[in-house]
């Protein structure tokens, strides 16, 4: 009897990460998934002051949504949008987005 090799897999066996991947793609969850990493990557993408004054942050039809709790931080966040918007498809590492709406 040979002894097995256990770096040497069968042909018909796949990884855990393979199989993870098969199930994420079958069930169509990367865009959630993706979702869920900018939303909890938003205190690094826009800075620890606005994640303190940001009360809400949720997607609906490829929009942001962010509520604010200070105006004139609102304000000041509008104006740049667009800058915000491609920070937060970049770290999707996509298009996710194609607008931010401040709440």
């Amino acid at each position: 009897m040979k002894p097995i090799n256990p770096t040497q897999r069968k042909a018909d066996t796949q990884s855990v990460g393979e199989s993870l991947q098969d199930l994420i793609r079958a069930y169509r969850l990367q865009g959630k998934l993706t979702q869920t990493r900018v939303l909890d990557s938003w205190p690094e993408l826009m800075g620890r002051p606005v994640a303190l004054k940001t009360s809400e942050l949720y997607f609906q039809n490829r929009k942001l949504f962010v509520r604010i709790t200070s105006a004139p931080l609102r304000h000041q966040l509008y104006m740049g949008r667009s800058e915000i918007l491609a920070r937060v498809n970049e770290a999707a590492g996509d298009t996710i987005i194609d607008e931010v709406v401040f709440l």
